[in-house]
C-alpha cells in the first residue's frame, strides 16, 4: 500500500450509503489505488435526505463499512479531524474559539478621570470580548498597570496624575469565524489553535465518537487547511510572552501598536510573532500529533 498512490475522497453531505461505498471501494482498488483520504464536505442541492451528521452513530457505522471493505480490498482509510476547513465544530464554545486582539484607546489630561466605559469600539464583540490588559502610558514615560482598577462595569477608579496620559486597553476578542465548506453536524465555530485546553476540548469529540461506536481509528488522520483568518491573539498571551520572551509586551503597547517600523517595534514585533508560533507549535501541532500517535 505504501507504493501506491492515495487520492482525496470527498463525502458530499456524508450522503453514503453501504452499496456505493463498496462499489467505489472495488473501483479504486482495480485501478491501483492504494489509499483514501476522507473529508466530509458541503452536500448536493437537493439531495438533503440522504445526508449523515458527521460523527453520528449512523456516520461511524458508515466509516467502519468503509475501513472494512477497504481492508477486503487491500486499501486502507485516513479521514480529516473535522470537515471542511478549518477545524472547528458545534462543540467549539465561544470561550474555545479562535481569539483576537482588540485595542482602545483613550486620553487622559492632568487631574482628570476617564468618563466612559473600558471596552470595544468594535459593537460586534462587546458581548464577549475580555479585558486582558489597561495600561497607561504618561508622556513624562511612566507606565502604569491600570487593569486592577477597572471594576465589573467597565469603569475605571483612577485619577490622572500631573502628566498627559494615554491609556491603551487590550482585549481577547473572537473572530467569529466558522467552519468553511462545512459537512452536516460539522459547522460550527474555528477553534482556538493557539490554545492547549481548546484543542484538548475539540479532539475530545472524535475520542468520544470511537469510544463510543467502537469503531477502529483510520490509518491517519490529516489536517486539510489551515485557513484561520484574523486569529492572532489568544487569553493568557501576555503571560506566555513574558515567560518565553523576558519581558512584558504590556509594557510595550505604543511601541507594538505603531505604523512607524523602527528597529524596536520591529524586535517586538518579531518576538510576537515568534511567540505565536511557538503556541501553536506546541499547543496545536505537537498536541494534535501526539493525539494521533496515541491511537493511530
Amino acid at each position: 500500500m505504501e507504493a501506491k498512490p492515495a487520492t482525496r475522497w470527498w463525502w458530499m453531505g456524508s450522503a453514503v450509503d453501504k452499496e456505493n461505498l463498496t462499489r467505489n471501494i472495488k473501483s479504486y482498488a482495480e485501478a491501483g489505488m492504494g489509499t483514501l483520504e476522507i473529508t466530509p464536505i458541503y452536500g448536493v442541492q437537493g439531495n438533503d435526505a440522504n445526508e449523515i451528521p458527521f460523527l453520528s452513530p449512523q456516520w461511524m457505522e458508515m466509516l467502519r463499512h468503509t475501513q472494512s471493505e477497504a481492508h477486503r480490498n487491500g486499501m486502507q482509510i485516513d479521514m480529516n479531524t473535522g470537515t471542511g476547513w478549518p477545524f472547528g465544530s458545534p462543540e467549539v464554545s465561544l470561550e474555545d474559539a479562535a481569539s483576537c486582539l482588540i485595542i482602545s484607546e483613550y486620553k487622559l489630561k492632568g487631574g482628570e478621570r476617564l468618563r466612559v466605559k473600558v471596552e470595544p469600539g468594535d459593537k460586534t464583540q462587546k458581548a464577549h470580548a475580555v479585558l486582558s490588559r489597561l495600561m497607561g502610558f504618561s508622556d513624562k514615560g511612566i507606565c502604569l498597570d491600570l487593569t486592577l482598577k477597572v471594576d465589573s462595569k467597565g469603569m475605571l477608579n483612577w485619577k490622572a496624575s500631573k502628566e498627559n496620559w494615554r491609556l491603551i486597553a487590550a482585549f481577547t476578542g473572537k473572530t467569529l469565524q466558522k467552519v468553511k465548506r462545512a459537512a452536516p453536524g460539522g459547522e460550527g465555530y474555528v477553534m482556538d489553535h493557539f490554545s492547549e485546553k481548546s484543542v484538548e476540548n475539540y479532539l475530545a469529540r472524535f475520542d468520544k465518537a470511537f469510544s463510543n461506536s467502537k469503531v477502529s481509528y483510520p490509518h491517519n488522520f490529516f489536517n486539510d487547511s489551515y485557513e484561520v483568518y484574523k486569529a492572532d491573539w489568544t487569553p493568557g498571551f501576555f503571560e506566555e510572552f513574558a515567560l518565553r520572551r523576558g519581558y512584558k509586551l504590556e509594557e510595550h503597547l505604543p511601541e507594538f501598536l505603531s505604523e512607524v517600523r523602527s528597529d524596536n517595534t520591529a524586535r517586538i514585533i518579531s518576538d510576537y510573532r515568534e511567540t505565536m508560533a511557538e503556541l501553536l507549535q506546541e499547543n496545536f501541532t505537537k498536541q494534535w500529533t501526539e493525539w494521533l500517535i496515541a491511537w493511530c
